[in-house]
């Protein structure tokens, strides 16, 4: 990408087809560019972090909200002419830590349910006048435009105001302020601004041009990528977040699919498949746990018991279709006889079919390797939400997720017949026939 401009086409074009989310729809997610910021790889990758993480979902994993863009000097207008009740207004080089329970995203939509006017990070230093700063404000727009729209961006905006006697920290930040004319502006409390961080736009490029080498040395007191990095590990899903969505019924020869969970055997079994299943992973870790769980038909104590003993992250809880409580038995109950019929699958899969494990990064694969094992075969391929993973972003850049996308279906074309399902650089979950 050559701009920022450049950036938000691609965006937008990528998500054209995603529908905002119905309930959601009365919210902004607007991201904003400084007009004078000079773009970079160093700024690019601070601009695709902070748009996938305000772009769906409660840890930014998914997809739906109304996320639209602009120059720091459009930002009021823009809010004037939207129809949105409520605007979460984002400078590029925010970020977020999205593992707690209660994420920004989250505290954005309580936000938006009270008869609070704004939030934001309040700049009061003694003697001069007061502002916001713009790297994150909550805005009520509905009761912004019923006082006539004011202007609350601009830098050293209030010389007469009202303030707490307290402050967050130093003596710059009270815990609210009441501008002369305004209603009160809260601070972001305490808890909330230990879930996100500013980059400041300090010079990140040499972390960004070689994160597999340098990350692990990143300074974990630097409060931007000690936020950015909760979500950065190497982890292995014992269960899908996804659904069984019904595929072409026909004999594949071939199932290509990532390590995490039991989606594959639950195919294998609902299409009585018996060709040759290739599990892959970015990390030997990972098929090494795989091919375990699978030789050994490991229950959910046995892996547990992996879980504790392992250094990787592996992440036990199961989604909503395996915990869903019926006959009387308690989630941890269900989940148990849930387990019990996929080990059955696994078991049927072990005995029918050919297994392999690949050690391919999906972003960067051996294309020669896919193209001769799908040339001219029926192929059933999952690339399941990797390139629309928070870890692909941290390591690519949008443009080149988008290429790596593009070259997949390229190659998997030369198969006789592909049905193709998984997320795009963008989110969009996508089912198709190649």
């Amino acid at each position: 990408m050559n701009n920022f401009d450049e950036f938000v086409n691609c965006w937008k074009t990528g998500i054209k087809n995603l529908p905002v989310k119905k309930s959601e729809a009365h919210l902004l997610f607007l991201v904003v560019y400084p007009d004078e910021l000079v773009w970079d790889l160093n700024i690019e990758k601070q601009t695709q972090t902070t748009t996938l993480m305000v772009s769906g979902g409660s840890s930014g994993s998914g997809s739906g909200h109304d996320i639209q863009f602009c120059y720091q000097s459009q930002l009021r207008d823009v809010l004037k002419k939207c129809h949105h009740s409520h605007a979460m207004i984002v400078s590029v080089g925010m970020v977020f830590d999205m593992t707690p329970s209660m994420t920004s995203i989250d505290e954005f939509k309580h936000f938006s349910k009270s008869d609070l006017f704004c939030k934001a990070h309040i700049m009061a230093k003694p003697h001069q006048p007061a502002y916001l700063h713009h790297q994150h404000i909550d805005l009520n727009i509905d009761m912004w435009n019923n006082i006539g729209s004011p202007d609350i961006f601009s830098k050293h905006l209030w010389r007469n105001y009202d303030r707490a006697k307290f402050n967050f920290h130093d003596d710059y930040t009270p815990l609210h302020l009441t501008p002369e004319g305004l209603p009160q502006i809260d601070n972001f409390s305490a808890t909330e601004r230990s879930k996100k961080s500013f980059s400041y736009y300090r010079e990140y490029n040499a972390v960004w041009k070689d994160l597999d080498n340098v990350w692990e040395h990143v300074d974990k007191n630097d409060f931007y990528f000690s936020r950015f990095m909760t979500r950065i590990s190497s982890t292995f899903y014992v269960f899908n977040s996804e659904p069984l969505s019904p595929i072409l019924d026909r004999k594949y020869d071939v199932f290509m699919a990532p390590t995490a969970g039991y989606l594959t055997e639950e195919y294998c079994d609902r299409y009585n498949f018996d060709g040759k299943v290739i599990f892959y992973d970015y990390t030997q870790e990972n098929i090494s746990l795989k091919k375990k769980i699978i030789e050994m038909n490991m229950n959910l104590e046995e892996q547990r018991y992996l879980s504790q003993n392992s250094k990787t992250n592996i992440i036990l809880d199961g989604p909503s279709r395996f915990m869903e409580c019926s006959e009387g038995r308690s989630r941890s109950e269900n989940q148990k006889k849930k387990i019990e019929q996929l080990r059955k699958f696994q078991e049927q899969m072990y005995e029918d079919c050919d297994i392999d494990y690949w050690v391919m990064n999906l972003i960067e694969p051996d294309y020669d390797r896919i193209y001769e094992t799908v040339k001219g075969k029926d192929v059933f391929f999952r690339a399941s939400n990797i390139f629309g993973y928070h870890m692909s972003h941290a390591y690519y850049t949008l443009e080149e997720l988008c290429k790596s996308y593009s070259n997949l279906k390229e190659c998997l074309s030369s198969a006789n017949f592909c049905w193709l399902t998984g997320t795009t650089p963008f989110k969009e979950r996508r089912e198709e026939l190649l």
